[in-house]
């Protein structure tokens, strides 16, 4: 594993910025600032440099690798802080530099859906042929037998022989082609099943799937174990009393994607939304403690319940269930999951906005 020399990185940012460990420790937010406008460096992009300083202070100082992902969600957790009007120029410069791969992916994976479905319509339709193929064959061979037994219809009978030979050539290679064929799709489906297995999306929902998410959290309990930071992990669903009141299935799901959406819209870049099951959704937050995990639980509320959902022309008033539980190298992926479902059904918008899982007494909330 490559180590970063901090002293040398420290330096590299420059002696009126960063001192030696002490001073940087002790310096404020403010005083990185001032220092950085006193360099040299004047140009367009300097708020987002200044800004980007104070990110990289940050993570050396919580002595946290200065890993490009460990950045990008410092640096996200930093900006929430900052003012409305700070965050829209910053974001500004982000949105020209950032392309979004995982929608490239995702398109690419429903594209792959898509053509396993064509390539099963098209074998359907294959196997049709060759059906009648068969068919054919048979009302040939009928016939021919037919005409054998009158010996008076000599000359028809030549014909019928030298028809079925043909239809037997005809057959023969046909049935080569359909074992290539068959090769080809064995083949192409294996292919398209593996794919499949390692997607990361759920399509339906435009959200990461289970299986993403597990493996998200396994790597994620093994990052704290060695660095020992704080993640959390929130789980969110529509409560069962909202659902009922809509009968259609059709409609109930675009409800679930509408949260979805919303859930995409609150969530940082670097947290992890997939939908769990069942129309429950888990955000796993990278390098956020507990408070800033209840924090982002408000704001979740506070855009759910702001904004207006209609179906059929008629408003629905959307309750949703919130569960917190912090990651803890100690527990399995099974109990802190299970943790944060158990409190779910006592959470509401009625009851308590949102509770904090525990393994200790079964899922209940401290």
């Amino acid at each position: 594993m490559v180590r970063l020399n901090r002293s040398k990185v420290k330096s590299s940012i420059g002696s009126n910025i960063v001192k030696s460990s002490d001073t940087v420790k002790k310096e404020t937010e403010s005083e990185v600032v001032k220092n950085v406008e006193t360099s040299n460096v004047q140009n367009q992009n300097s708020e987002l440099e200044k800004f980007s300083l104070f990110v990289l202070k940050v993570i050396m100082d919580e002595n946290v690798p200065p890993t490009p992902n460990n950045f990008q969600i410092y640096f996200e957790k930093l900006l929430e802080n900052k003012p409305l009007s700070f965050r829209k120029r910053i974001n500004e410069y982000l949105e020209a530099d950032t392309i979004n791969e995982d929608e490239y992916r995702a398109k690419m994976e429903k594209d792959i859906r898509e053509g396993f479905i064509n390539i099963k319509n098209i074998m359907k339709v294959v196997s049709t042929v060759y059906k009648n193929l068969s068919v054919m064959e048979q009302i040939v061979k009928k016939r021919a037998d037919e005409l054998s037994v009158n010996s008076s219809q000599l000359a028809a009978s030549n014909v019928i022989s030298v028809l079925t030979e043909d239809l037997k050539k005809l057959i023969n290679l046909t049935q080569k082609q359909k074992e290539t064929l068959k090769t080809y799709y064995e083949k192409t489906a294996d292919i398209l099943k593996d794919v499949e297995n390692k997607a990361i999306f759920d399509v339906r929902y435009g959200v990461y799937n289970k299986k993403y998410l597990i493996r998200m959290l396994e790597k994620e309990l093994k990052s704290i174990q060695q660095y020992n930071h704080s993640s959390s992990l929130v789980m969110i669903k529509i409560k069962d009393s909202t659902l009922s009141k809509i009968v259609n299935f059709k409609e109930r799901d675009m409800l679930v994607r509408n949260i979805a959406k919303l859930l995409l819209k609150t969530s940082r870049r670097s947290d992890i939304l997939a939908h769990y099951g069942d129309g429950i959704f888990a955000v796993l937050m990278k390098h956020t403690d507990l408070n800033s995990a209840k924090k982002a639980c408000e704001r979740i509320g506070d855009l759910i319940y702001s904004t207006s959902f209609f179906i059929g022309g008629d408003e629905i008033e959307v309750d949703v269930e919130l569960g917190i539980m912090p990651l803890n190298p100690a527990y399995t992926i099974e109990e802190i999951i299970s943790a944060a479902l158990d409190v779910l059904p006592k959470t509401g918008k009625n009851m308590e906005p949102y509770l904090v899982g525990s393994v200790e007494n079964d899922g209940e909330d401290e």
